[in-house]
């Protein structure tokens, strides 16, 4: 139960209770995908965590768990909490080797990562290095969803890969702009981070929806939210530069729609016009000048 008042210590639940407890919900969400109990259950344990002010890789696995949920039902608000305790936790300076993933027989999933270890001597707690890099993308990928470019410059800061993507991320209208990326880890969640804050800085929407397609761990449901700002930069790109027409299905395959219905409502709403409107014929073929015309009437 939360707590709505000042805590009994019979109320509170200790460590080994605790991990029990975040076990059942694991295994619950595994099994029903029930968002709003995981949910519950989870603010639920980290306020026990914060009563007892504990600070271990229990702890860290608790909001590691919390923020995979959050992220894959939506939810930023709470999710931005949970890698902000993550981000106070933690230090990324050491990263655990390969062979230090594994922590009480729960090996990494996409819901609930891999294990930590504790650094000696300190109260800073470390990450794997799979884990690090899996939530450093999260960072970067949040601060685009939430236009926040100095954050951006920060935490790319942060990742020690230099400083030409950092010279960019800022607001993308006066931006250099630049061919080459930072040379990272191949591979890893911030290079395809990276690529993706490179995508939305050149405006490349072929190259966003390829790395949409091919997001690891849970990147993609961040990029959920950055998918109708890429398509509407991409319409008007479209509609400007091509003639005389061009295909609805350029537009379901370059902009990664499920089907060609959803890719002309997605154009009827942009007030694009089909040469064949009234005919009775599906909608297909978009005259690209009298749909740029109309654009511009609608954005004077």
């Amino acid at each position: 139960m939360r707590l709505t008042a000042a805590p009994k210590a019979d109320d509170v639940r200790p460590l080994p209770v605790l991990r029990k407890s975040l076990a059942h919900v694991k295994a619950h969400y595994i099994q029903y995908e029930d968002f709003d109990f995981a949910n519950e259950q989870l603010k639920s344990i980290r306020q026990d965590i914060t009563v007892q002010h504990l600070q271990n890789n229990f702890v860290l696995e608790v909001y590691e768990t919390h923020s995979r949920i959050l992220l894959e039902n939506g939810d930023l608000n709470e999710f931005n909490q949970c890698q902000t305790m993550i981000k106070s936790l933690t230090s990324s300076e050491h990263p655990t080797s390969a062979s230090e993933r594994t922590l009480g027989g729960h090996q990494h999933n996409r819901y609930f990562g891999s294990s930590k270890r504790h650094t000696k001597g300190s109260d800073i707690l470390v990450q794997c290095e799979e884990t690090a890099d899996e939530f450093r993308a999260y960072n970067l990928l949040y601060d685009l969803v939430q236009n926040s470019w100095c954050d951006l410059k920060v935490h790319i800061g942060s990742t020690r890969i230099g400083v030409e993507i950092a010279n960019q991320a800022q607001d993308p209208k006066t931006s250099k702009r630049s061919n080459r990326i930072p040379l990272i880890t191949r591979g890893s969640s911030v290079f395809h981070a990276l690529s993706v804050v490179k995508a939305i800085i050149d405006d490349d929407y072929l190259a966003f929806f390829r790395l949409y397609e091919s997001a690891p761990h849970m990147s993609a449901y961040l990029m959920d939210f950055l998918v109708r700002r890429v398509r509407n930069v991409a319409y008007t790109r479209i509609i400007s530069a091509f003639r005389p027409t061009i295909s609805t299905e350029y537009f379901r395959e370059a902009l990664a729609f499920r089907d060609l219905e959803e890719t002309r409502q997605f154009l009827i709403d942009k007030g694009a016009v089909f040469l064949n409107d009234n005919d009775g014929d599906p909608l297909f073929w978009i005259d690209c000048k009298a749909t740029y015309a109309v654009y511009l009437h609608r954005t004077k």
